[in-house]
């Protein structure tokens, strides 16, 4: 082998490893090359909750939207598994999945699918299928769904509220139980339809740090409904969805997220999004890279886009240090912050949400 030969050898090595060290934490993966958006469904129809639905015609205009707009529309594993190598993705990625496994998924949007040949997950609760329960899918249809090219994964057994506690039960208690909600429910789905990965979309996309170690302890990927691209930034156990359901069914202001980038993130605080009840305006803190975003131009929004308070500073290091308040109490339930930044050179966003789980003033999580 010539000098010449052997020379370039060793720069392809150098060129290499310089490209795997690129993606450490210090120094992140580029956004635009590293996410992919996914689509959370719950209905489709017109005929249910208008909250969680979305019309056919809707869902039609979505795909559309998705073709027009030169997205792949890849199936979650393949997604996944890049994201955990930190492999890149083509920019324009898309994944479909639906939650909880309704009847209107089998009669609507299967067929809408299988003639476009499109691949998607539906995240199913086995406890209302063994009930035979008329608003879901059967396992007949779960596995018609599947036969299509579906992916049949975990929604928990009984779409319990992961986070809370039942009266006077220990931690190890609450632990016990969450293993058999997410346990239980792989073994009958995998009973029924074969193998399928580890994949668990949290109810009401309500987690917090114990359950996420508990997720990760077991060996499954965890999905939440904060909105936001998948991306290495977020980890594997709370992937974000952008809901594609209620008013968020929308195809103008989808396809606004549907472009959107993830920030660099490097740190968020407080890690759990479980508050007291107590405090109501709550601070969000959280740590950037320097990005492609034009930062002057960040705005976060609360609830009812309220404006929210910014305050911004860089850190010896150059990431950029962001902490949002409201001036207003935000309400029982789920309220979210939504941060956003034009891109600095193309007509699309940097985005972050962050969803909080507000109980009621005195603690308890009643009516909600």
């Amino acid at each position: 082998m010539s000098i010449r030969i052997i020379s370039l050898l060793l720069l392809a090595v150098v060129f290499f490893s310089s490209n795997l060290s690129a993606n450490t934490p210090e120094t992140p993966p580029v956004a635009d090359r590293f996410h992919a958006a996914i689509l959370m469904y719950h209905h489709v129809s017109t005929r249910t909750p208008p909250s969680t639905s979305t019309s056919p015609a809707n869902f039609v205009a979505h795909l559309d939207m998705l073709e027009r707009d030169g997205f792949q529309v890849w199936p979650l594993d393949r997604v996944v598994q890049h994201l955990q190598r930190r492999r890149p993705m083509p920019d324009k990625i898309a994944v479909i999945t639906f939650d909880d496994g309704y009847i209107s998924v089998y009669e609507e949007a299967l067929p809408i699918l299988k003639a476009r040949e499109l691949p998607f997950t539906i995240f199913v609760n086995a406890q209302p299928i063994e009930e035979k329960r008329p608003l879901h899918m059967s396992w007949a249809q779960l596995r018609a769904a599947k036969d299509a090219g579906a992916i049949i994964a975990n929604h928990t057994l009984s779409h319990t509220h992961m986070v809370r506690k039942l009266d006077d039960e220990s931690q190890q208690d609450w632990q016990t139980r969450m293993t058999r909600e997410i346990e239980e429910n792989q073994q009958l789905i995998e009973k029924n339809l074969g193998a399928t990965p580890k994949y668990l979309a949290y109810p009401y996309g309500e987690y917090t740090p114990e359950l996420q170690e508990l997720v990760r302890r077991l060996g499954y990927v965890g999905f939440g409904q904060q909105s936001g691209a998948a991306s290495p930034f977020t980890g594997m156990t709370a992937i974000p969805r952008y809901a594609a359901n209620g008013l968020s069914a929308n195809p103008s202001s989808l396809r606004t997220k549907l472009h959107a980038l993830p920030f660099p993130l490097a740190s968020e605080e407080p890690v759990s999004t479980v508050l007291d009840g107590r405090n109501r305006r709550p601070e969000l803190k959280f740590t950037i890279y320097p990005g492609d975003y034009r930062l002057q131009q960040l705005r976060c929004y609360g609830p009812d886009a309220q404006l929210l308070q910014v305050t911004r500073r860089t850190l010896e290091d150059e990431r950029i240090e962001i902490t949002v308040n409201s001036d207003k109490d935000l309400h029982t339930g789920r309220p979210r912050y939504n941060c956003t930044a034009p891109h600095a050179t193309e007509n699309r966003f940097f985005w972050f949400s962050r969803q909080w789980l507000m109980p009621n003033p005195d603690g308890n999580w009643y009516n909600f």
